[in-house]
């Protein structure tokens, strides 16, 4: 190689290097540009927060949680702080033992498993599991539990917010072996902890125990109120501490709990929904002239799929309809019907004469039966209604620009449009979304329930008449917030607590 070649090749490869220099300082500029937000409190929480999980986490949660109480002076650390071992953190998840675990590692096949049948009725599958650095070559979490249309603990979203914020990030920096988040990361892992959050009735009133309570309450029935019911007892035992699971302490199905009044196995049996006309039968041949006692303890929630949630009313997308009253709903979908052409609901033009062809999911299923219950008083369904799979309904409906039909808000998609609906003719109506199916405004919201075996003027046994207190207190609705169905209101509460006397 000649001198004047290898001049060309050495300038030729300064020459690289620069471009390199130039780009990596550009991206730089552009990283710092997008710089992370400072942590804004969305609220001021108050309360403990717990922590289980990998020792290799331990610094950066302990440098999280003293940053985070100079912003949220009303949290400190819960009972259990403890960062022990990589393999505590999902027991402390499966069993709730703590808010949050943290993790320096992905999670194994193994300790997902168990999620689909310990959280089944709840519908979660694995825990919610936020990047809040970067360790190595992979990812460090902090673990949640998270049920699908639910939101998170406000004091756990605050706490999250700030390990995800420039204040958090800053204290990652300063702890090795651990890396910050880039901006798209946190903007990324930031987006997973929104959630609708209700409101909880300021009016509801703290739980005062009427009188001190010992004995077992057997419990059979929902797998969708396993987890509430759960943490009812623990929490009431608290307060009432003579107080204890029966033998029979099973969530494993609404039909378990109905078949465990009629046969005397439970105290309670919590449903997740209403007590179908044939159960009702079937409970007076075993029990003449009663019916079970029933308690609402909750509304059930909005877009939540495989749970009790606010039926929808869905035409085409191309209908021009906007809204429909329950009285209207009944003479559309009744055995006699007296609406038949989309006209006598206000359409005009080519939709005047047009008429109004009806799509229901199976009968027997639990939205069709919980419609024929609200809507149609138990009676007949319109024989002309043409019955599919819910599958079937919605391809029908978005097919079929004369359509009409009903289902769960998750059951929507392309060429479906949802009602609003009213409880009376002439309103008012109400779309069907988060806020006014949580409120009960929206009329086809739905109850979760706990029933029992009680004859009239019989009172109930002691503990179990301070337990449902305890459910209808404050503390007791506080928990439906998280669970994906909705508290009652302060009006519901005292409707209820009549009936205990």
């Amino acid at each position: 190689m000649t001198r004047s070649v290898f001049r060309a090749s050495a300038w030729r490869r300064r020459l690289l290097w620069l471009c390199g220099l130039r780009l990596a300082l550009a991206a730089r500029a552009l990283e710092a540009a997008q710089t992370l937000p400072a942590y804004q409190p969305e609220a001021q929480v108050s309360g403990s927060l717990s922590s289980i999980g990998d020792r290799t986490m331990r610094p950066l949660m302990d440098g999280w949680v003293a940053g985070f109480r100079t912003r949220q002076r009303g949290v400190q650390k819960g009972g259990r702080w403890e960062h022990k071992s990589d393999g505590m953190a999902f027991g402390a998840l499966l069993f709730e033992l703590a808010d949050m675990a943290p993790l320096a590692r992905d999670p194994l096949p193994s300790e997902l498993a168990p999620y689909a049948h310990q959280f089944m009725g709840d519908m979660m599958k694995s825990p919610l599991l936020v990047q809040v650095a970067t360790i190595g070559a992979g990812p460090a979490y902090v673990a949640v539990n998270k049920r699908p249309g639910s939101p998170l603990p406000q004091k756990v979203k605050e706490f999250l917010s700030f390990a995800l914020s420039e204040d958090g990030q800053r204290i990652v920096a300063g702890i090795a072996p651990f890396r910050p988040l880039t901006f798209e990361q946190a903007e990324q892992e930031k987006a997973k902890l929104q959630g609708f959050l209700p409101t909880l009735d300021p009016a509801l009133l703290a739980y005062r125990p009427a009188a001190t309570v010992s004995g077992t309450i057997r419990s059979v029935g929902s797998d969708g109120m396993k987890t509430l019911m759960d943490r009812w007892m623990r929490d009431f035992r608290r307060a009432q501490p003579g107080a204890a699971r029966g033998e029979r302490w099973e969530h494993l199905g609404t039909l378990n709990g109905f078949h465990a009044l009629i046969s005397g196995e439970a105290d309670i049996a919590p449903m997740g929904r209403e007590l179908w006309p044939s159960e009702r039968e079937a409970y007076d041949s075993v029990r003449p002239g009663e019916t079970p006692f029933e308690i609402r303890v909750a509304r059930g929630g909005f877009n939540t799929p495989q749970r009790t949630t606010a039926q929808a009313v869905f035409v085409h997308e191309k209908n021009p309809l906007a809204r429909i009253s329950v009285p209207q709903l009944f003479a559309i979908f009744g055995g006699s019907p007296e609406i038949t052409r989309w006209g006598q609901l206000g359409l005009g033009g080519e939709w005047a004469d047009r008429p109004i062809r009806i799509y229901l999911p199976p009968r027997a299923a639990p939205n069709a039966m919980s419609m024929q219950i609200i809507v149609l008083k138990n009676q007949p369904w319109n024989a002309a209604a043409k019955e599919g799979s819910i599958a079937e309904t919605a391809r029908s409906i978005a097919s079929d620009p004369a359509a009409i039909g009903f289902g769960g808000f998750e059951e929507g998609g392309p060429g479906l449009k949802a009602l609003a609906v009213a409880a009376r003719d002439g309103g008012p109506w109400f779309e069907g979304n988060a806020v006014n199916a949580s409120t009960g405004r929206y009329p086809l919201t739905r109850y979760m329930y706990l029933r029992l075996n009680r004859k009239p003027g019989e009172p109930l046994s002691p503990p179990v008449k301070e337990f449902l207190r305890y459910v209808l207190s404050r503390e007791g609705q506080e928990p439906i917030l998280y669970s994906g169905y909705f508290p009652l209101t302060a009006a519901e509460v005292e409707e209820e607590l009549a009936k205990l006397e």
